[in-house]
């Protein structure tokens, strides 16, 4: 058992308050999340992480509620209220600040709202069915958050892009349940390889001499994403990732830099 998982397991047994449990935990989910090598030295191995605003929308490109929505607290700044929101300058192959990557996990007041519906569970029958559907509960409770787009793993770069144009990514979402327990809701095929799940659609709206200033992160063809929901846990002092099944996503999330 690796000594970060060992850590997660005490944090979960302690008798520590539950506000200093969750920061704990959050710590630990964050070293747990799948990083991207260091930026090459012959890519701007000296990058700096490009701070940007995220806003997280509560309806989706055609109007409709989503699953993943904002706290109702407006728009998430970098740096504000323990929030980080930026293209990070770590990537993957040899890329530098392709990737936004987003955390509310060291705020104290900065979440995300998550909603389950059972008209959103994927069900038998379904060509994307993979496990029955076990959220940790039905309907929307706000969490501590951490989102992140894997762009440069499939060779694209969010910066570079240009005004108007798209292309697909995968995207990794966790969150903290009830002080001690946190899962994922990732559609990332091209990432984590659940065969059943999507990718998403990263679009450039403007752009300047500095690269893509304005982006949105939307479904592909601004339709119903797929995501597979996974629970981590500890059992007998080893880290256990269970597949609670499939849900249809929408969300709808604009990025602008600064």
């Amino acid at each position: 058992m690796s000594r970060i998982t060992r850590l997660a397991f005490l944090v979960r047994r302690s008798t520590l308050n539950p506000g200093l449990k969750i920061a704990l935990l959050a710590l630990v989910v964050m070293a747990l999340q799948p990083q991207a090598g260091p930026a090459s030295p012959g890519h701007g191995g000296g990058a700096q992480n490009i701070s940007v605003t995220t806003i997280i929308g509560d309806l989706d490109s055609n109007g409709l509620s989503v699953i993943i929505g904002s706290d109702g607290l407006g728009s998430y700044q970098d740096g504000v209220n323990g929030v980080t929101s930026w293209l990070a300058a770590s990537a993957y192959n040899g890329l530098v600040n392709g990737d936004w990557q987003f955390s509310s996990y060291n705020s104290t007041n900065r979440t995300a709202n998550y909603t389950f519906n059972p008209a959103d569970a994927i069900q038998p029958g379904d060509p994307h069915y993979q496990a029955p559907a076990n959220p940790p509960y039905w309907g929307s409770q706000l969490h501590l958050t951490h989102m992140e787009v894997k762009c440069t793993a499939v060779n694209n770069d969010m910066l570079t892009m240009t005004a108007g144009s798209s292309f697909t990514c995968p995207l990794i979402t966790s969150f903290i349940w009830n002080s001690s327990t946190w899962y994922g809701l990732h559609p990332a095929l091209s990432f984590t390889g659940y065969p059943e799940t999507t990718d998403v659609q990263v679009r450039c709206n403007t752009a300047d001499s500095g690269g893509c200033n304005d982006w949105f992160i939307d479904p592909i063809n601004l339709g119903e994403a797929v995501g597979r929901l996974v629970q981590h846990a500890t059992v007998r002092n080893k880290d256990v990732t269970t597949d609670e099944g499939d849900f249809y996503m929408r969300f709808h999330v604009h990025i602008t830099r600064p």
